[in-house]
């Protein structure tokens, strides 16, 4: 459900703004907004920011702020300098770093003095930073080089040693082949003929060469390479004139040589992340915290005596945080409570309460849009019916079980895994109704179950009742897109929208007629019947008509199309389990026992994949577009606490006595 939310007001004394704010930024339960006067205070009383005021000592504290928003670049560039692959390191929990609890209780004088501690730490990697960067390029070059020089192998050993000569590497598209021979030519003019050009296919869309000069002419053919479409590969200082017999050789000891310096700054690196690299990251993320809290103060009030912080949080956390402000600051921080109007109610923010299980749903019923305060929590109706609607459209013992064990060995696997602990409810309650349906359906491994064990649907025989699968598909469509309807009449009285009210309301009697109206030409009930919904239809469409205008019809057939987009709940279904009886008939032509179960298991593999593929995607499809249309009311603002790294003690035990 959607938690009840409070407006506050906490009012503190100048001198303890700083504390005040530190204390709420612990709680982590204060979704903060922008300070606003209330009725009946004049609008100068709070103008301006808290450091446009005299007095206080804030003067210093924003100066310090400053200092640590210029430090967060340099410790960002020591922990990417530090960096070392994903391979070789784990991501540790923030909370768990051993400083962060010391460091975030420090005074912003003392957190400057810990980021200079580490200004000859941040020397000595920014120097060995650039060297490795500088060893990096060296190298690349080389192997440029090395690889022009491979390509060129062939010709190039039939060339004599040549003292005093100099040579460049040039590499070329294949469409500027006839580069080549103009630099050629130009080469021989500016040389008097003591030159030579080798050029040969380096790969199949480039060409590569090699320019033989007299040392002495090397700037001059520097000038004539430049402008043109080449990528150059200059040699090292070192290797210049060296006959090419040898050139492969000292190049690849030249490598050798580089990448040893270059793993050797890299080890540095780790080894100044392995001594400071913990308490680096903890000071960064704590000097963060600092910033933000300087910042938030920034949005308060301020008058010549008080600061108030101004923003929301749930009605249940209300004594909470006003027992951790007493605890923490003193009881000259007051907590007030705002009265509600129209507007305020519009701009609460929403938070959803619910339990364990239904809190692993909370991202999905709130991922398309925020519902708006005040109105229906969708998460308890998708809870119920995802998992349902996947159950149906999979309904096999086995692929539940399969389900069940993997999602087991991950939760085994990677038990601290965020990612694991939310899908781990809504894919074991899923697993339960692909099971249970499995059961009803008479399904394990398609119809392998008959074959082995005699099993027998309870229920429906989906290989044969298509017709049935049909009916109980739009069924569920029936009730769902109804109850969508009847919500949305639920949500507009509860957020006092009467024109809303009366065509949603006109939309559910019109919708709703007509099914009774379709069932009567079907003869499912009387014709009396159908003649009162036919006028029934008629009153409501009129009046929905007069609610929202010509677009009233075009939401009653849209209700309608809605109903009729349940079928795929049959159609994937009926999908699933004709690919599990032709994994079966295909295992079973194959000769060999093993041969068969391998072809048999692959093609149900692929079968469990898309089975809960599509039954994930298009089950919540229906809740996105076809459900949730009809009554979920959009624009609400997501709840985002003022919360430190250190996390909200809402989220920990001991949180319902307000301990940090």
């Amino acid at each position: 459900m959607l938690a009840r939310m409070r407006r506050i007001d906490i009012v503190s004394p100048r001198a303890l703004a700083g504390r005040t704010v530190r204390a709420v930024h612990r709680t982590g339960l204060v979704h903060l907004v922008p300070f606003e006067p209330p009725e009946g205070v004049g609008p100068t009383t709070f103008a301006g920011s808290i450091e446009d005021r005299p007095g206080g000592g804030f003067g210093r504290a924003l100066e310090i702020v400053s200092q640590l928003d210029a430090q967060l670049d340099g410790l960002a560039d020591l922990v990417e300098a530090t960096h070392r692959p994903a391979a070789d390191r784990k991501s540790p929990d923030p909370r768990a770093l051993g400083p962060l609890v010391e460091l975030w209780e420090l005074g912003d004088e003392a957190l400057l003095e810990r980021v200079e501690g580490f200004r000859s730490v941040r020397a000595e990697s920014s120097r060995l930073t650039e060297e490795r960067v500088r060893l990096d390029g060296e190298i690349a070059r080389l192997d440029s080089y090395r690889r022009l020089v491979d390509g060129l192998q062939a010709v190039l050993g039939r060339l004599p040693s040549i003292r005093g000569y100099g040579s460049t590497g040039i590499v070329v598209g294949e469409r500027y082949r006839p580069v080549i021979g103009a630099i050629r030519a130009e080469l021989e003019r500016m040389t008097g003929g003591r030159c030579e050009v080798v050029a040969a296919d380096i790969a199949a869309d480039r060409v590569g060469a090699v320019l033989i000069y007299p040392q002495r002419q090397a700037a001059e053919v520097r000038g004539l390479l430049g402008g043109r479409d080449i990528e150059e590969v200059a040699l090292p200082d070192e290797l210049v004139g060296v006959p090419f017999e040898e050139l492969g050789p000292r190049l690849e000891a030249t490598r050798e040589r580089l990448a040893g310096q270059r793993a050797d700054r890299q080890a540095r690196l780790f080894a100044l992340r392995d001594r400071h690299g913990r308490a680096i990251a903890a000071l960064r993320l704590v000097l963060l915290d600092r910033i933000a809290e300087r910042r938030a103060l920034r949005t308060a009030g301020s008058s010549d005596h008080l600061v108030v912080l101004s923003g929301w949080l749930p009605e249940r956390h209300l004594d909470q945080l006003r027992t951790a402000l007493e605890r923490e600051v003193g009881p000259t921080v007051t907590v007030i409570e705002r009265r509600l109007d129209a507007t305020d109610r519009r701009d609460a923010p929403v938070a959803l309460e619910n339990g364990p299980i239904l809190r692993a749903f909370e991202p999905l019923a709130s991922f398309v849009v925020v519902p708006r305060y005040g109105s229906l929590d969708p998460t308890p109706l998708i809870a119920l019916a995802l998992p349902a609607f996947i159950g149906l459209m999979v309904g096999d013992i086995g692929y539940g079980l399969v389900l069940l064990g993997l999602l087991a060995v991950l939760r085994w696997r990677r038990p601290a895994s965020t990612l694991v602990r939310r899908i781990w409810p809504i894919g074991l309650v899923s697993a339960l109704a692909t099971i249970v349906f499995g059961f009803l359906f008479g399904e394990w491994f398609g119809d392998a179950g008959a074959d082995l064990f005699g099993l027998q649907p309870l229920w429906l025989d989906r290989r044969e009742a298509i017709q049935g699968l049909l009916i109980l598909a739009l069924a569920i469509g029936v009730g769902q897109i109804g109850l969508g309807l009847v919500l949305g009449v639920v949500n507009a009285a509860l957020l006092r929208h009467r024109r809303e009210l009366a065509g949603r309301a006109s939309l559910l009697v019109c919708v709703a007629a007509i099914l009774v109206g379709l069932a009567s030409l079907l003869q499912f009930v009387p014709e009396q019947v159908g003649v009162v919904a036919a006028t029934a239809a008629g009153i409501a469409f009129v009046l929905l008509v007069m609610a929202v205008g010509l677009s009233g019809p075009i939401e009653v057939i849209g209700a309608l199309g809605n109903i009729l987009s349940y079928s795929r709940l049959m159609a994937i279904g009926l999908a699933s389990v004709m690919l599990g009886l032709v994994a079966n008939r295909l295992g079973g032509l194959v000769e060999g026992a093993l041969l068969g179960i391998l072809v048999a298991g692959t093609v149900h593999a692929l079968n469990f994949t898309l089975g809960f593929f599509d039954a994930s995607v298009q089950g919540i499809r229906l809740h996105y577009v076809e459900f949730f249309s009809k009554f979920v009311e959009p624009g609400g603002i997501r709840y985002a606490p003022f919360v430190s790294v250190l996390g909200s003690p809402a989220a920990r035990p001991g949180a319902a006595t307000g301990g940090a």
